[in-house]
């Protein structure tokens, strides 16, 4: 308890600027796309996508933080953003089982391409995102 405390304490004062926003909003699907897409996150207990589901939520949060800016200064990459993180959660939900999610060990060659493929669409339009809050 102390420990979370302290780490509550700390969060008040962290200042996050827009770039270091998006960039960590690419660096969550990053983490998808090199460890949690290939099995090596959980490797005893097969949770990887809990974990790929969680980097997703927190990448559309910090997109979501900056959209305001981003709707300003390209309005036509919100709706793709909207768009493609629709599609990981769509595709996501395929794999739900009860309050979770498919063992990873449960997934074909397929499932992983097609996860791997909807995390790299979404990334690109993701990576744009600090360029535009900075111009």
């Amino acid at each position: 308890m102390a420990d979370i405390a302290d780490l509550q304490s700390r969060v008040t004062t962290v200042e996050l600027t827009p770039v270091q926003l998006a960039n960590g909003a690419k660096e969550l699907l990053d983490e998808v796309a090199t460890g949690k897409i290939t099995g090596e996150e959980d490797r005893y207990s097969h949770t990887d996508l809990w974990d790929f589901k969680a980097n997703v939520e927190g990448s559309q949060g910090a997109v979501a933080a900056l959209r305001p800016v981003i709707d300003e200064k390209d309005p036509t990459l919100g709706p793709l953003l909207d768009e493609r993180f629709a599609a990981v959660d769509a595709l996501l939900e395929e794999y739900r089982e009860g309050d979770g999610y498919r063992l990873y060990t449960d997934l074909t060659e397929d499932d992983i391409r097609r996860m791997s493929e909807a995390v790299d669409a979404l990334g690109e339009p993701v990576s744009q995102v600090a360029g535009v809050v900075t111009s």
